[in-house]
């Protein structure tokens, strides 16, 4: 939908997208594009973003869905929200779920440990996973604020009623 596998190159989400590799990264963006996206939005407005980014053949077609599909910043109640929009939101948080499991691996011998010949395990308190995670979820707040608070009459559903309150992550 908004992620796929060539997203994941050089750069802070650079995964490993060998031969036997993309097929487990394309599993973990279906796992986790959709379920974020909803609890992001909830499910009224996501069927509503979804269907119009079908519409535009992933793009969006209403300024409403572009505003916060693009990354933006905003003035409100004496605070700046800042998003670096949903692709990058998406590519945090898909990375992050993705980084954590690498750690294990199932084996016909159980859960192992992976090891490498000429390489040391660093500790999670250095993995860079956890910051790109923090960054991925300040801009999922931010979009919410923006929704429910900053433009919530541009976001109401078709009746004109306000939109119910989306889930935090």
């Amino acid at each position: 939908m908004i992620v796929s596998i060539a997203d994941f190159k050089a750069g802070k989400y650079e995964l490993h997208r060998g031969m036997y590799d993309q097929a487990r990264i394309q599993d973990y963006i279906d796992l986790y594009e959709k379920p974020y996206l909803i609890k992001l939005l909830g499910a009224e407005l996501f069927d509503e973003f979804e269907a119009d980014l079908i519409a535009g053949s992933g793009i969006p077609t209403e300024a409403r869905f572009e505003k916060i599909l693009n990354p933006f910043h905003e003035d409100w109640n004496f605070q700046v929200i800042i998003s670096e929009g949903m692709k990058e939101m998406l590519l945090g948080l898909i990375y992050f779920e993705y980084a954590k499991d690498l750690s294990n691996q199932m084996t016909s011998n159980g859960l192992v440990k992976p090891m490498g010949e000429n390489s040391k395990e660093i500790s999670t308190l250095n993995a860079m996973y956890y910051t790109r995670f923090n960054r991925s979820v300040r801009t999922y707040r931010a979009i919410q604020c923006f929704i429910y608070w900053v433009k919530s009459e541009d976001y109401a559903n078709r009746n004109g009623q306000p939109l119910q309150y989306a889930y935090w992550l």
